[in-house]
């Protein structure tokens, strides 16, 4: 469903205005409340990302509505730490690869040097790089950026150098303008998650007697109604299975 259709009235912000009882054109020729609703929306299409990332059983998650992979390669320095622009919107990391001679790349598997109890003496070891290994590196992840172990040195920088990193990212925003066409980046059967969550934002602040139900909608029950959050954690949870072969059973010829 895409985000505003004042056409034929088939987008998330038409379906807003139905439930809220705002009428047609009630969000989308109201300045403030465009606004608002496209506030809210983005923070359910966050909600519904997130839902992905943590439920999904292999088909990873990515909104298609960006025109890049997921992914950065970073150019070898002497220093340790590797720090994500904003632009590029990271939420979790799914893999790091790290080059030391800018050719061949060896998969770096993550520590914490806080709270794994083998590794919290590195930061104050002068010779912590002495610790690892080129065959088997380390990475640190923290706030926005990663801490590699062992770090490169000048003559592996002159080489080439460089860091790999695969990640989970923000689904690209809706806007007030220019984003009609574009469609929540999740699986097409819950993007009523947006247009329901936005709703529900709503009629919190000005429609209690509506709000108690979207709730519902969403949430559930506790009892016979599941709600849209559950559901789509169930379905992003065997959207993808592993093919299980069986073997055919053995014929009883007795």
């Amino acid at each position: 469903m895409v985000y505003n259709d004042t056409t034929t009235r088939q987008g998330l912000l038409q379906e807003c205005e139905d439930i809220c009882g705002l009428g047609a054109t009630g969000i989308t020729s109201n300045t403030a409340l465009l606004q608002q609703f496209t506030r809210w929306s983005n923070k359910w299409a966050k909600i519904g990302a997130a839902i992905a990332i943590k439920a999904q059983s292999g088909w990873d998650f990515d909104d298609a509505s960006w025109t890049t992979y997921p992914s950065g390669t970073y150019p070898g320095t002497t220093d340790r730490d590797y720090v994500f622009a904003s632009i590029e919107k990271l939420l979790k990391i799914k893999k790091v690869g790290i080059s030391y001679d800018g050719t061949n790349y060896v998969p770096a598997t993550p520590i914490d040097t806080y709270l794994d109890v083998e590794y919290t003496s590195v930061r104050k070891d002068p010779n912590v790089d002495s610790l690892f290994s080129m065959s088997a590196p380390r990475f640190d992840p923290r706030s926005n950026a990663i801490d590699i172990y062992p770090k490169f040195t000048a003559a592996q920088v002159s080489a080439g150098a460089k860091v790999y990193v695969e990640f989970y990212r923000e689904p690209k925003e809706f806007a007030t303008s220019g984003t009609d066409s574009q469609e929540p980046g999740f699986a097409s059967p819950y993007h009523q998650l947006i247009s329901k969550g936005a709703s529900y934002e709503y009629c919190s602040l000005y429609r209690p007697d509506l709000a108690s139900s979207l709730r519902v909608d969403l949430y559930g029950n506790g009892g016979n109604i599941k709600g849209i959050v559950k559901d789509m954690e169930d379905w992003y949870a065997k959207r993808y299975l592993k093919q299980v072969r069986m073997a055919p059973a053995k014929e009883n010829n007795k």
